[in-house]
């Protein structure tokens, strides 16, 4: 028993900031417009994990999660809603924005690892790793606000990325959450594709 209290006590911040993340994760697979409040709370958890871990971009992503999670809700709330049902509605992206989309992941992370390699002395993979997943993160965070469902298909690596970096950096419990992050992820990538409504 107090072994669990003592684990409790030093990893509270990670189990709450779990419980959460697992909260928003449900609710973004049912395409809910609460997951836009449960992300806000859950990103001041993740900035405190991220710099303990000292994956200072992912940090910064949960700086700019809170912020555009924020923008999120509102867009989410006026655009995109079935007048009748109230229903959300969920589509593709459209073809004109895939290479602007592919173009700004690989701009957001280049700047990144430039602004990571000036700022931390990080071994190189954990560097690239962090700039990488930062970039996918942003880029989804602007789609869901749209409502694509190819959101999942940079949220997805996303995630796995994030858990190689968390155990590689002695973070097991935050690992573990994001591999079971990765794993949803696909599952509401094609929650996601049924309720895509054809323009």
């Amino acid at each position: 028993m107090d072994i669990i209290l003592s684990f409790i006590e030093s990893n509270w911040v990670s189990i709450v900031g779990a419980f959460i993340g697992l909260l928003f994760l449900y609710l973004e697979y049912k395409a809910n417009v609460w997951m836009w409040a449960a992300s806000v709370v859950m990103a001041a958890f993740y900035i405190y994990i991220f710099y303990k871990t000292e994956l200072y971009a992912s940090m910064s992503i949960y700086i700019y999660f809170f912020l555009a999670s924020i923008y999120g809700w509102i867009v989410w709330v006026m655009r995109n809603r079935d007048k009748k049902t109230g229903d959300e509605i969920i589509t593709h992206v459209q073809n004109s924005y895939i290479l602007p989309i592919i173009f700004a992941i690989i701009v957001i992370s280049g700047l990144i690892y430039y602004m990571l390699v000036w700022l931390n002395g990080n071994v190189f993979f954990i560097t690239i790793g962090d700039a990488v997943t930062t970039s996918l993160n942003i880029v989804a965070l602007w789609m869901i606000s749209r409502k694509w469902a190819e959101q999942w298909l940079l949220v997805i690596p996303a995630n796995l990325i994030s858990a190689i970096l968390l155990f590689a950096q002695h973070d097991i419990m935050s690992g573990c959450l994001f591999l079971i992050f990765f794993i949803v992820s696909i599952f509401g990538y094609i929650n996601w594709k049924k309720m895509v409504v054809i323009a």
